[in-house]
């Protein structure tokens, strides 16, 4: 049995293995590249190390593709056939129960488990992270914030790692709408943790909350070293600078950087996918043309139709290919989303049943699809689009699609009650005048 640097009992053999294992923890914290290497390294130096173990099936996970879903799995099983060789502590357990967990698609679950290990081990940085990563795929952003301040009184900068805290902090502050608090905890994350680039996301998100695009760009520019070897959440870091240009009606420097930090590499990692068509779609909506850039999100988005591990992810899919006008595909993608919705489990079905299916039917009529759902999109009007996930600055396209598509069919409603009306008149003796239609009947 070793300790982390903040003294979390870890079953292990190897006190270097527990070392490895810290700075995959930090490089997880700070969204570095080489977190996955940090943990093969601790793996090399003890085979059984379970916690390694569940960690890397967590970060399988947290990629959202339905295909490392056997790989999160497979992780798994080594966890738990470590823990039957030589035990493991209650935190070690449960967090193989988390993993479990959603890796049968039961993610609230999951989460709460996590939550469970925090009651007794508010130090443990890697199971805060994971919550608050998990919570934010979820949305559930007052129960991230709750995560974080019920562990914060054990944190000080006697502990290694508070700045990551602090910025996870600010960043649950700001999409729980306090701002100014969300800026002063964020700024002092950021003062005292150079390597994160969360708290540094976290006061972008209070300026573009604010609509101060200009204080957005200059911090974003004073602090952009930070994101120079994190993963590809500096493509995110990149667009949230997309943003603040548009904001400020400079399209060339939004398509500049779209062109040179957003999808400089086409990957097909959700998330980037998420980057990119959310900036399209808001030029096209405000009447700027975007060139053939639909194409080669489209052709990734085609390629991924049956992939039902999170609806925000698929949302966006079908964004990309309406946005090719892709209409067979797009059609395809909504059919197994219903399906799934109708007839899956966990929790992403019944998110996809309550909230995904109504959001891709208003996709699929705000883009001109020629299809007709029964469903009124003044009712998808009323979702609760906090519980796609995501963060608030990126649930805004979904808010936009919507309001476009309510104002679509109201006028579109009102042209058809009017034709109904005239038609109506015309076939009626004088004596007698049919009702008119309004919007209303019609939708029922």
């Amino acid at each position: 049995m070793h300790e982390d640097r903040r003294g979390i009992a870890t079953t292990s053999s190897s006190a270097a293995a527990v070392a490895s294992l810290d700075k995959a923890v930090t490089s997880f914290l700070s969204h570095r590249r080489d977190t996955p290497d940090h943990i093969d390294t601790a793996l090399n130096r003890d085979p059984d190390l379970a916690v390694a173990h569940v960690f890397s099936g967590f970060l399988a996970l947290l990629l959202g593709r339905g295909e490392l879903v056997p790989e999160a799995r497979r992780s798994l099983e080594r966890a738990r056939a470590s823990l039957l060789r030589r035990g493991g502590t209650l935190r070690e357990q449960t967090l193989a129960e988390a993993l479990a967990l959603w890796c049968e698609g039961e993610m609230e679950q999951a989460l709460d488990r996590l939550n469970e290990i925090l009651v007794d081990a508010p130090l443990d940085a890697l199971t805060v992270k994971l919550g608050q990563s998990l919570g934010f795929m979820l949305g559930d952003t007052i129960g991230m914030r709750r995560s974080l301040e019920a562990v914060l009184p054990a944190w000080s900068d006697a502990v290694p790692g508070y700045g990551f805290i602090l910025g996870c902090h600010a960043f649950a502050l700001e999409e729980t709408g306090e701002l100014a608090a969300a800026e002063a905890t964020g700024k002092a994350a950021v003062a005292r943790e150079d390597r994160d680039v969360w708290s540094a996301h976290a006061v972008a998100h209070v300026y573009e909350t604010r609509g101060a695009p200009a204080e957005g760009l200059a911090w974003l520019e004073a602090h952009a070293d930070r994101w120079d070897a994190v993963n590809n959440f500096a493509r995110h870091m990149e667009w949230h600078r997309a943003l603040f240009h548009f904001a400020q009606n400079d399209v060339d420097a939004v398509f500049d950087l779209y062109d040179r930090k957003i999808r400089d590499v086409k990957t097909d990692d959700y998330r980037d996918i998420t980057n990119a068509a959310s900036l399209l779609y808001r030029l096209e909506a405000s009447g700027v043309g975007v060139g053939p850039r639909w194409c080669e999100l489209a052709d990734i988005a085609q390629h991924r139709l049956n992939d039902q591990t999170l609806a925000f992810a698929q949302l966006h899919y079908l964004l990309c290919l309406v946005g090719d006008r892709r209409w067979a595909a797009a059609f395809r993608l909504f059919a197994a989303m219903d399906l799934e919705g109708r007839a899956g489990q966990g929790t992403q079905a019944h998110l996809l049943a309550e909230i995904g299916v109504p959001m891709a039917k208003a996709i699929l009529a705000n883009c001109g699809a020629d299809y007709r759902t029964g469903a009124s999109s003044a009712a998808a009007h009323q979702l609760d689009t906090t519980r796609l996930g995501g963060s608030r600055a990126q649930r805004q396209t979904f808010e936009q699609i919507l309001r476009d598509a309510e104002a679509r069919e109201k006028k579109s409603g009102q042209r058809l009650a009017l034709m109904l009306s005239r038609a109506a008149r015309a076939a009626t003796p004088r004596r007698y005048q049919a009702p008119r239609l309004g919007a209303a009947a019609l939708a029922r």
